[in-house]
């Protein structure tokens, strides 16, 4: 089973701009994309990456994008992504994260008379995020059984307290189930001639080859 998710990381630099470059703003995009896959064990959740590599799929080789801007309004920023970029939310962020760089780059020369223009570089990274979600191995699941069977060898199943080294405990002749002995011997009193645990008959005779 698979799932997926969209990891987006946009960097923003803030620069005044040459002169040479005109009066209005300037904004350059470059995008880069990216497919992570991970390989989660659906037992514990527990997630290793298997590594990114760069995605080449035919839609994905974006051009660099660049614009002016004869204002850093939010909606105006907006209205230019989006008419290059078609996407609400990408166009969202980035220009959240330009605007931001704005104020910033604005704040450090408060003193000018007039704001110059900014050459504002924006780097923009989409990791496609691939989750292969495998279920636990045969393995495991023995593992399980066993720890149970464990834990079930250390405890008298008739009063349910621990079995220690330091009890008088006897093991079955039949069978690998140990209690209690005076557990044990109040449970065959009671006409139990089976042990408590598989049923099998106290005095069963192994079968001969």
């Amino acid at each position: 089973m698979e799932t997926e998710s969209i990891k987006l990381d946009v960097h923003v630099k803030a620069l005044s701009q040459p002169r040479s470059l005109g009066f209005l703003s300037t904004v350059v995009i470059s995008q880069y994309r990216e497919v992570e896959e991970f390989l989660i064990n659906d037992k514990d959740d527990c997630g290793t990456s298997l590594g990114s590599y760069p995605d080449d799929s035919s839609t994905c080789h974006d051009p660099l994008i660049s614009l002016t801007l004869p204002s850093f309004k939010p909606n105006d920023v907006y209205q230019h992504l989006q008419t290059q970029l078609h996407d609400h939310d990408l166009s969202e962020q980035i220009s959240c994260k330009i605007v931001e760089a704005q104020q910033r780059q604005t704040s450090q020369s408060v003193y000018l008379p007039q704001q110059p223009p900014l050459f504002i570089i924006v780097s923009v990274k989409l990791t496609h995020k691939v989750y292969v979600v495998v279920p636990p191995l045969a393995t495991d699941l023995d593992q399980e059984m066993s720890q149970g069977e464990e834990e079930e060898s250390k405890t008298c199943a008739i009063c349910l307290e621990e079995l220690s080294t330091s009890d008088d405990y006897c093991e079955m002749p039949n069978c690998t189930h140990c209690f209690h002995e005076p557990c044990l011997t109040q449970w065959l009193i009671r006409d139990n001639n089976s042990c408590p645990l598989c049923r099998k008959p106290v005095d069963k005779q192994p079968e001969s080859n």
